[in-house]
C-alpha cells in the first residue's frame, strides 16, 4: 500500500507540533541538543511565511510565485524534518510514546508496547557483568526453571531494552513503552553494547523473553552505569 502523502496542511501541522515538543528549553531532558534541533528553525521560518500566503487557505488571494515559493520551501524543509524525526525522534526513549503518536511519528518494532500471548515465564536472578567497557553483560535463568542455564522449551530468544538517561535532568520511565530494544540472544548470556558518547550514563534494563505469539512478562528492572 502506498504511503499518504501529506498535504501541506498536515505536514505544518506534524512538523509544527514536533518541533515545538522538541524544544530543549521547554521540554528539557529529551536527548535533543539546541544545534541539532536550531538545524530546523531557519529552513521552518522560511516554510512558515511562504505557507503563509501560499497555502490552500489563502487559495482566493495566492498567485502562481506564491505558490511555487511555498512548494520550494517545503522542498527545502522536509527531507531535514524526516531526517530528525528518524534520527532524534522516532526512537528517542527518553520521548514518551503518547507524544510520538500525537505527533503522528510512525513507532518502529523496535519499541516494546504491549506484552503479547508469548511465553508465561521471565528471566529472573539477573547477574551483571561490567568489566567490559561500553558492554553490560548479563546472565538470567527462567523463573519457571532456576536450576537450568537453558531457555524454556516456548522461548526463541530473549530481547533487552534500555532507557539511557541522558543527565542528570532525564526524568525517570513512566512506562515499559520507553524502552527501546538494543539486543537479543538465543541463551541465557546477553551482551548489550553502547556507544561511546554513553559511556558514564546511567541505563535501566529489562528482559523479555520472546516467541512467535509475542513478547511475555518483563525481568525485574536492571539499573546501572555504562561502563
Amino acid at each position: 500500500m502506498a504511503e499518504h502523502h501529506k498535504t501541506d496542511e498536515e505536514f505544518d501541522t506534524e512538523v509544527t507540533a514536533v518541533i515545538d515538543g522538541t524544544d530543549p528549553i521547554l521540554h528539557p531532558g529529551q536527548g535533543i541538543t539546541p544545534a541539532e534541533r536550531d538545524i530546523l528553525l531557519s529552513p521552518k521560518s522560511d516554510w512558515d511565511a511562504k505557507f503563509l500566503v501560499g497555502g490552500l487557505a489563502h487559495k482566493s488571494t495566492r498567485s502562481p510565485e506564491q505558490i511555487t515559493e511555498k512548494t520550494h520551501a517545503r522542498f527545502l524543509l522536509e527531507p531535514l524534518y524526516n531526517h530528525f524525526v528518524k534520527i532524534l525522534v522516532k526512537n528517542n526513549s527518553l520521548i514518551d510514546d503518547f507524544k510520538k503518536i500525537l505527533w503522528k511519528i510512525h513507532i518502529d518494532s523496535t519499541v516494546r508496547h504491549i506484552i503479547g500471548a508469548g511465553p508465561a515465564s521471565f528471566p529472573s536472578a539477573v547477574k551483571k557483568d561490567l568489566n567490559t567497557p561500553l558492554h553490560v553483560k548479563l546472565s538470567s535463568v527462567a523463573n519457571t526453571t532456576p536450576t537450568l542455564a537453558a531457555l524454556p522449551g516456548d522461548v526463541d530468544r530473549c530481547d533487552a531494552f534500555v532507557y539511557i538517561f541522558a543527565d542528570s535532568t532525564t526524568p525517570e520511565p513512566t512506562s515499559e513503552g520507553q524502552f527501546i530494544k538494543a539486543a537479543e540472544t538465543t541463551d541465557d548470556k546477553m551482551d548489550i553494547a553502547f556507544d561511546l558518547a554513553n559511556k558514564g550514563k546511567r541505563v535501566k534494563i529489562i528482559l523479555q523473553y520472546f516467541n512467535p505469539k509475542g513478547h511475555g512478562p518483563s525481568s525485574e528492572i536492571i539499573d546501572t552505569i555504562i561502563p
